[in-house]
């Protein structure tokens, strides 16, 4: 981790003249993190492949324009669909390189060893979960029901939401609560709910996928076909399952009711200089964890079990229901599990839940799980909270570090270095293990919050502590940062 060292320093360069913790100066850091944001989307979305100079096996080119018929060895024999690339033999090695500018809806299952990544030029090449465009394809079908729209095209999988217009907007996911009597509740508004028929409110959709499965959509501004230029549907299912000595570097993942990129326990898993947006919302569980209401997906970059060198760096990642990336495990599996040499730097992040989330270990009997050499660096984390997750029932849970009190979350080796946590509508970090030995040092961190509200849930006895005047000395205390720079907002 120590050749990260540089690009630190170089980063931290940009806000170490802004000053010391002071209220007034809040809003001129701000203003100066809006700026570094446009130039970090910038820089990412016009990074060169990374694996350009390297040599592989064999490489493989695919393009919209291509033929399936052909060998896909070069750019003028490039390949077309994701079907026929799921059918290449592909080996450890090999590189699949999409071209830049195209587009392809669906879902891919990594091969081990493998690299993909974008040739040709212009925007990233765009791999969408949504399985078309419903502003264009298919009928929006109006009902008995007043401003009740209902998409014709059957769709068996969950949707977590509605992507209006490439972001301009997006559609409430109507859930029900269940009562004990067997009557059924709007989960947001608690008024009754039992079916499309009860929708109310602009924007507001019910997603019948077990009898009827369609989706119905209340627009009370007239057909969605008409209203907006586009519609993407956040269909159930990761986009990219990953695997192991995987490379994934240049791509845009979007639109997906799941996970951007997936998996299991992985080792050698690298995502370099992506875009990941508007992921997650569908339901995993109808009842699950207690609740009496569905429970919904998902994060951007997951791996749900151990790893081994995993690394997410250089990407832009905003509009997450959950986390943006994360490495997370709970109960056991029979066998001691491991998370090593986990990095997360230079990343651009916004307007998810979670920045990062991370948690291991739920009993507290499990003492042979543990993470070691994890590095948190680099990253502009910003608004966690902000975005379209907070449709969610729980909203008091957003934090830029979520681990998770009631996790043991055994760690060596741990560092948070030189990130910004710019705001969130409730904790800005919520960092606790079962022992103050797992718990990570922070140091030369930027933390902006509201003047008043939560600094978060720290330590091995989760004591919230609140953002104000003594969270500098609280910051030391717990994590020994010594090189806080503090900005409180004021209402």
């Amino acid at each position: 981790m120590k050749n990260f060292t540089s690009k630190l320093f170089l980063f931290a360069l940009a806000f170490a003249a802004v000053g010391c913790a002071q209220s007034n100066d809040a809003a001129k850091v701000i203003s100066k993190l809006d700026r570094q944001a446009e130039r970090m989307k910038s820089e990412i979305r016009a990074t060169p492949s990374a694996v350009a100079d390297k040599e592989f096996s064999t490489t493989y080119y695919i393009s919209t324009d291509g033929n399936d018929e052909n060998d896909g060895l070069k750019p003028e024999s490039a390949i077309k669909s994701l079907q026929r690339l799921a059918e290449l033999d592909l080996k450890p090695n090999d590189c699949v390189l999409f071209r830049r500018g195209d587009v392809w809806r669906g879902q891919i299952r990594a091969k081990a060893g493998v690299t993909y990544s974008a040739y040709g030029q212009g925007e990233k090449p765009r791999l969408y979960g949504s399985p078309y465009d419903a502003a264009k394809v298919g009928q929006w079908i109006e009902t008995e029901t007043k401003n009740v729209y209902m998409y014709d095209g059957e769709l068996a999988a969950d949707i977590g939401t509605l992507v209006f217009n490439e972001g301009e907007a997006c559609a409430t996911k109507v859930m029900m609560i269940r009562q004990e009597d067997g009557s059924t509740l709007h989960i947001n508004t608690r008024e009754p709910f039992a079916s499309y028929r009860d929708l109310r409110r602009d924007l507001e959709f019910y997603h019948d996928y077990k009898d009827q499965k369609r989706v119905y959509l209340c627009s009370t501004e007239g057909n969605p076909s008409e209203r907006f230029s586009s519609i993407e549907l956040l269909v159930k299912g990761n986009i990219f399952q990953a695997s192991n000595d995987v490379t994934v570097d240049n791509l845009c993942i979007k639109y997906g009711g799941a996970h951007g990129i997936g998996s299991g326990t992985t080792r050698n898993l690298s995502v370099t200089n992506c875009e990941l947006g508007w992921i997650g919302g569908s339901i995993q569980s109808e009842i699950a964890f207690g609740r009496n209401h569905p429970t919904r997906y998902g994060n951007a970059v997951e791996i749900y079990g151990g790893c081994e060198n995993f690394t997410v760096s250089g990407c832009y990642i905003y509009q997450i229901y959950d986390a943006a990336i994360t490495h997370q495990h709970q109960g056991d599996v029979g066998e001691p599990l491991v998370m090593r040499n986990v990095l997360y730097s230079n990343n651009l992040i916004e307007d998810c839940v979670y920045s990062i989330e991370y948690f291991l270990g739920r009993e507290d009997t499990i003492q042979s799980h543990y993470m070691d050499g994890i590095l948190i660096s680099n990253n502009l984390m910003r608004r966690a909270g902000y975005g379209w997750g907070q449709q969610r029932p729980d909203k008091e849970t957003p934090a830029h570090i979520k681990s998770w009190s009631h996790h043991t979350n055994r760690a060596s080796n741990f560092l948070v270095a030189n990130n910004v946590f710019d705001r969130s509508t409730h904790d800005l970090l919520n960092i606790a293990a079962a022992s103050s030995e797992s718990m990570p040092t922070l140091s030369a961190n930027t933390y902006i919050q509201h003047r008043g509200a939560s600094a978060g849930a720290w330590g091995s006895e989760g004591v919230t502590y609140p953002f104000d005047d003594t969270v500098e000395e609280s910051l030391k205390q717990i994590f020994d940062e010594q090189q806080a720079e503090i900005y409180y907002v004021e209402e």
